[in-house]
C-alpha cells in the first residue's frame, strides 16, 4: 500500500522542532517536564514545557488559545458573558492575592449570526478569576511521555507517582476501562499539516475474529463503503488497524 504524503498547512509561523525526548539539562541528562494530575486529565502549567510539549509533538492542548499557547496577559482576552459569570465564581471562592486584568465581554449565543454582530455591544470588565494559560493533556498523551518516552513527571496530590501507580489512578477514571484513540492522524500536528489519514482500530482475538462487545463501530460493507466515501470528500485515507489484545 503507498501511503500518501501530509500537506503542510500555509502561513503557519510555528517553528518545528526535533520530536521528544532531545531536550537535555547542562548535565546531559534528559529534561522532565511536570504535569499535575486532576482527576481526569494531566495538567502542565510551566511556560516553557508548554511551549515544547505543544512544538516537539504537539501533546495536550491549551486552555485558552485554540491550538498553540499563546498566553494572552498582555492582550485583552474576549470572552463570552458565561465565561464571566463562571470566572467570578471562582474568584468568589478564591482565597488571597487576586490578578485583576481587563477583559471584554460580549453577549452569549450559540449561533452567530449577521444580527449578532450587529447587535454585539462589547463591554470592558474586570477579571479577578487569576487564570493563567496552561496545557491540558489527555490521560493516553500523558501516559506515553511517562512510560514511554520517558520524558514526564506526573504528580498526584504533590506526590510524585511512578508508572503502576498512574496507570491505576487513570484506569480508575475511565470506568469503562477502554482507552479512546484520537481518529485522525497528524504529521507534526493539527497548526503544521493537514491530516492525512482517518484511522480505526478494530479489536481482534487470538484468532483475528473481530470482539463485538469491544467495537464502537460496524464494519459491515455498507458501513465501511460509507466512510470510504466520507474520506474521499475530505481528501483523506482510511486506516483500520486490527489490534490483537489476547
Amino acid at each position: 500500500m503507498e501511503l500518501i504524503g501530509p500537506k503542510a498547512k500555509k502561513g503557519c509561523k510555528l517553528p518545528i522542532k526535533s520530536p521528544l525526548p532531545v531536550i537535555l539539562k547542562k548535565d546531559g541528562t534528559i529534561h522532565k517536564f511536570k504535569g499535575l494530575f486532576t482527576g481526569f486529565s494531566v495538567i502542565i502549567e510551566d511556560e516553557e514545557d508548554m511551549k515544547n510539549l505543544i512544538s516537539m509533538g504537539y501533546f495536550g492542548k491549551a486552555t485558552f488559545s485554540r491550538s498553540y499557547p499563546q498566553f494572552t496577559q498582555n492582550k485583552t482576552e474576549i470572552i463570552r458573558a458565561r465565561q464571566y459569570e463562571r470566572r467570578k465564581e471562582w474568584a468568589d471562592k478564591m482565597s488571597g492575592k487576586k490578578i485583576l486584568k481587563k477583559v471584554i465581554v460580549v453577549p452569549d449565543s450559540d449561533e452567530e449570526t449577521e444580527t449578532y454582530f450587529t447587535n454585539l455591544n462589547p463591554q470592558y470588565k474586570i477579571d479577578s478569576s487569576s487564570l493563567k494559560e496552561s496545557v491540558w493533556m489527555s490521560l493516553e498523551e500523558a501516559f506515553f511521555l511517562m512510560n514511554t518516552v520517558n520524558c514526564l513527571n506526573i504528580y498526584h496530590e504533590d506526590q510524585h507517582c511512578q508508572p503502576d501507580k498512574i496507570w491505576k489512578l487513570f484506569s480508575e477514571t475511565d470506568q469503562t476501562k477502554q482507552w479512546i484513540v484520537k481518529p485522525v492522524l497528524y504529521k507534526q500536528g493539527p497548526a503544521f499539516y493537514h491530516a492525512s489519514y482517518v484511522v480505526i482500530i478494530d479489536l481482534v482475538d487470538e484468532n483475528f475474529k473481530r470482539i463485538e462487545k469491544l467495537s464502537r463501530r460496524n464494519m459491515d460493507n455498507v458501513s465501511l463503503l460509507s466512510l470510504n466515501r466520507l474520506c474521499e470528500t475530505a481528501g483523506k485515507e482510511l486506516l483500520i488497524f486490527s489490534d490483537n489484545i489476547g
